[in-house]
């Protein structure tokens, strides 16, 4: 899950180009100094090297050593590649693959990009911080040719915390929503229903409150049930939270973690969705929902400013329970007004590989001058 964008993203681009794919990991059960494995996936050549963790207590020489074989698990995959000589160094997420992406673009003497889909810069994360961090983050953005952020308020966070960069670009996630579809399960349901998808980090999804929002909710109507799809740290917390208030399964349930094609099918079904988060980088479960013609009440996060209008949801702001409230009891009276093959259409194909890929070829091309 945590490189699954970039991923997707490599795929889009190795249909029309060469792309190799270097990647380090610890692993514990390492069973020398470094392990290396190489494949092609999708027309992607991905080395994937793994390196032993450091047999060392002490905090500040085990992060230090740890550093080190990050860098020489690189060095070692590097190898690999044999006489592939790059025209793009392209980093994903800060600080320490951008490094290494920095030393790359030194070597080969080719223009050096970064990618960055962490939600760190936002102030309700607050897991940016340390001078030393800072201070380096802020000298790789600043020499990088180019930064790219997954939406524009990333963009405009990372810029809020002084990561000044002359060349920055949005370019959104991959979302294939050729696989997606307007469907419409034929049956009537006595009760309206509405999904939260997510992969239950509280802190970031705001599901506690989006609990006690369907509480709330509860005490005006019962003509409504919410599902709870996905799994992660919080599920056990969170179904507990559930039962402390009083959320029957005819209210409330959770179905766990389900592949696309059922999720496909069960926004499909759904009257609409909902996405409670404090932040978001981007926010795909919004594009999968409006892929598949269902409607979106969204908080003002990720890529929902930029996408959701009144033909396809609600906006509203973050951490606001009684404004969650009255958009969710709105739209179970309004949900049924919507077009879902006009909400399909307002995404239309800017989320697709194709589409992503061209915007990435096109920054490409502009920093290495071809344009």
């Amino acid at each position: 899950m945590p490189g699954l964008f970039i991923q997707r993203q490599a795929e889009a681009l190795a249909a029309t180009n060469h792309v190799v794919v270097l990647y380090a990991h610890p692993d514990p059960d390492c069973p020398s100094e470094f392990e290396i494995d190489y494949s092609e996936e999708n027309r992607v050549i991905t080395i994937r090297v793994y390196f032993k963790i450091p047999d060392i207590v002490l905090p500040g020489i085990y992060q230090a050593m740890n550093l080190i074989n990050f860098y020489r698990a690189h060095m070692r995959g590097l190898e690999i590649v044999g006489d592939f000589v790059p025209d793009i160094i392209h980093s994903h997420i800060l600080t320490r693959e951008a490094f290494i992406g920095h030393r790359l673009s030194r070597r080969y003497r080719v223009p050096h990009v970064i990618s960055e889909h962490w939600s760190r810069y936002f102030p309700e994360n607050g897991s940016y911080k340390g001078w030393g961090r800072k201070m380096l983050t802020r000298y790789l953005v600043g020499k990088a040719d180019a930064v790219i952020a997954v939406s524009a308020v990333l963009k405009q966070a990372m810029i809020s915390s002084h990561l000044p960069n002359k060349h920055y670009f949005v370019v959104p996630n991959v979302v294939d929503t050729s696989k997606m579809d307007v469907i419409s399960s034929g049956n009537a349901h006595p009760r309206k229903r509405f999904l939260h998808v997510s992969c239950f980090d509280d802190r970031a999804k705001n599901i506690s409150g989006f609990l006690h929002a369907i509480s709330d909710l509860s005490q005006r109507r019962s003509d409504f049930h919410g599902s709870l799809v996905g799994e992660g740290p919080d599920l056990e917390r969170m179904k507990k939270l559930a039962m402390e208030l009083g959320l029957k399964e005819e209210v409330v349930s959770f179905t766990g973690l389900m592949g696309l094609e059922d999720l496909v099918t069960l926004y499909g079904s759904a009257d609409f969705t909902v996405l409670s988060s404090r932040y978001e980088t981007f926010g795909t479960v919004i594009i999968e929902s409006l892929a598949c013609g269902t409607p979106v009440v969204a908080t003002r996060v990720g890529i929902a400013p930029e996408v959701i209008n009144d033909r396809n949801g609600m906006l509203i702001p973050t951490q606001n329970t009684p404004a969650l409230v009255d958009a969710i009891d709105r739209m179970l009276d309004k949900s049924s007004s919507f077009d879902k093959n006009d909400i399909r259409k307002t995404i239309g194909d800017q989320f697709t590989p194709e589409a992503v890929r061209e915007k990435l070829l096109a920054i490409y091309s502009q920093i290495r001058g071809d344009v």
